[in-house]
């Protein structure tokens, strides 16, 4: 018998709404989006129009 596969949560997405400036890091950005009510965020897009997007588990 093999390994049990399990479902993993789909994520919500959506750009952050108190972030500024460039984004650069992922740990910045995923502070701020946990100041947010997000469990973590990441800079998306290309250099220099990177931009905070904050994810958390869809209800």
């Amino acid at each position: 018998m093999g390994p049990i596969p399990v479902a993993e949560a789909r994520m919500c997405i959506s750009q952050s709404h108190t972030f500024k400036g460039p984004c650069l890091g992922d740990t910045n950005c995923g502070s701020v989006c946990e100041t947010e009510g997000f469990s973590a965020g990441d800079c998306k897009g290309l250099f220099p129009v990177r931009k905070c997007f904050c994810k958390k588990p869809c209800p």
